[in-house]
């Protein structure tokens, strides 16, 4: 549903484990050399097991179509990091997240719904400063946006219902951007993998208009809005997160992790923010100083509290990603 966990994911991925193994190279002062370019192709693969079943008896497939593929790729995520001094740094990342959510029976009646291949991207820009004793400090923009919904035109960039079935830009498409501020906070007791805990927290302000799509407006509930409550203008998000590493194996390259993440965004038009609780586990093996593979298991499961289908239904996902992280200087 969005790209989570991305400071997260890779503290414990590469950047962790290289701290881990002791094999971070000095960078030299050449101008040049301050930079390190990280690519990562990664395979996505949907473990969500009624993705594409069939409608029951009687139900109307909705989404159901012949070019309807799960989420089985070969992506490409990049970066570029500029070291100020030793403790701070500028960067970007690109990353992206292909999905497929379970089937939907509580959407209308009598109506299965599902959606196949989402494919979201999201860049972010920002600053990180190591303020010491394990505590990572961050300023950032942020913009995910919706680029496909194989199954229906629904809410990505563009549609294929132009002439021929040629893609035209889709009016009701999403995005969800801002401005971001976020800390990480290494703790627990010392192994040779490094502080067992990492903890992380970030403030992320979402601007908005104040008035809602037609016809939802300010202070205006559900069903006309998108989610439930009143629409709001622009708004706080709080996402919280503690991942652990588990010391289980006599190598200080091997690291397997399990994290917990109370997840959240606000898509545009949406009247109040999706909240999912992600769970995820996996193992990092760090191969070089430049080279990490990693595979991680995410299973997303939409909160109550930001249902957007009627209950006993609601948005989940699980995913398998298969990562190579290559980081090489200019």
């Amino acid at each position: 549903m969005r790209h989570f966990l991305t400071h997260r994911l890779s503290a414990v991925g590469f950047a962790a484990a290289l701290v881990a193994a002791g094999t971070i190279p000095a960078l030299a002062d050449d101008f040049g050399q301050r930079f390190t370019i990280d690519v990562a192709p990664n395979f996505q693969m949907s473990t969500t097991g009624d993705s594409n079943a069939a409608p029951p008896t009687g139900d109307i497939g909705l989404g159901y179509t012949k070019d309807h593929p799960v989420p089985n790729t070969l992506q490409l995520d990049y970066g570029l990091d500029y070291k100020i001094d030793n403790k701070t740094h500028l960067y970007y990342t690109h990353s992206n997240l292909q999905f497929a959510i379970g089937r939907i029976l509580t959407a209308a009646p009598h109506v299965s719904l599902v959606l196949g291949l989402i494919s979201d991207r999201t860049d972010t820009a920002g600053i990180s400063h190591d303020f010491g004793h394990g505590l990572l400090g961050r300023i950032y923009y942020y913009n995910q946006t919706r680029m496909d919904v194989t199954g229906l035109c629904l809410n990505q960039v563009n549609c294929a219902t132009g002439p021929g079935a040629s893609n035209v830009p889709n009016p009701g498409s999403i995005d969800f951007h801002g401005y971001g501020v976020g800390a990480s906070y290494n703790f627990g007791p010392k192994t040779r993998i490094g502080p067992l805990f990492t903890a992380g927290i970030d403030a992320k302000y979402v601007p908005r208009s104040n008035i809602g799509p037609e016809p939802c407006t300010a202070g205006e509930e559900s069903p006309n809005c998108l989610g439930l409550g009143h629409y709001t203008g622009s708004q706080w998000l709080l996402p919280y997160s503690l991942t652990m590493k588990v010391p289980v194996v006599p190598s200080h390259t091997l690291i397997p992790f399990i994290g917990y993440e109370r997840a959240s965004v606000l898509w545009r038009n949406e009247a109040t923010p999706e909240v999912f609780n992600v769970t995820d586990f996996g193992i990092v093996k760090v191969i070089s100083k430049n080279f990490a593979l990693s595979i991680t298991n995410l299973n997303f499961a939409e909160c109550r509290c930001s249902d957007t289908v009627p209950p006993p239904d609601n948005v989940r996902f699980a995913q398998l990603l298969l990562k190579l992280d290559i980081k090489t200087g200019l």
